[in-house]
């Protein structure tokens, strides 16, 4: 019971962690309200980042709906990460900065999204922290054109097989489009500095 209301609690304020032991296997992390515009007057979110990223921010999400989630991820370990949405013609875009961005090297990676009713896209991403990253913990911010557009992000350790993720497989979210490429492999570490 207490175990639902710290995750329920999480939810609401839309910061999640993970810790060593924990993947999100259920999709946690759900991303469809709340998102506001990056503006001059900031976002709801912002009181949780250093100025870096607030400025980050402002220069290259500005009039774009985002949603900021930090998760947890140890130097040196490699992470499966997999995003799901409905394929309803919006376009996403989700990108992973450290606590200092600009000197930070991330990830980032554009969808631009089917009209298909009744089904998804479903995308997985295998990445490794760097062993020269200064901080363990990554910001995710996801962005659209739209407010309120659904957003469902998980995080594995240990990481899906690369050669599983690298693989014609039946897409989840699609099965009916039979076996595509649907993984992603990134090959330079990322670094995440503080």
């Amino acid at each position: 019971m207490n175990k639902i209301l710290i995750f329920s609690l999480f939810i609401l304020s839309g910061i999640f962690t993970q810790t060593k032991a924990q993947t999100y296997g259920n999709w946690s992390g759900i991303l469809h309200t709340q998102s506001v515009p990056v503006t001059e007057n900031g976002n709801p979110d912002f009181h949780y980042f250093t100025p870096k990223i607030q400025e980050y921010l402002k220069q290259h999400y500005k009039g774009k709906y985002i949603k900021l989630i930090t998760y947890v991820v140890k130097q040196g370990q490699r992470y499966t990460i997999s995003i799901k949405y409905p394929q309803d013609g919006i376009d996403r875009s989700v990108e992973f900065i450290g606590y200092d961005p600009y000197n930070s090297r991330g990830f980032s990676i554009s969808y631009q999204n089917r009209n298909k009713p009744g089904t998804w896209w479903v995308n997985r991403i295998n990445v490794t922290n760097s062993q020269q990253s200064t901080t363990d913990r990554t910001v995710v911010v996801v962005s659209t054109n739209t407010p309120s557009a659904p957003f469902h992000l998980r995080i594995q350790y240990p990481a899906v097989p690369d050669n599983v993720v690298d693989s014609r497989l039946p897409n989840p979210g699609d099965p009916k489009a039979g076996e595509f490429f649907w993984g992603t492999i990134v090959k330079e570490p990322i670094l995440m500095i503080r």
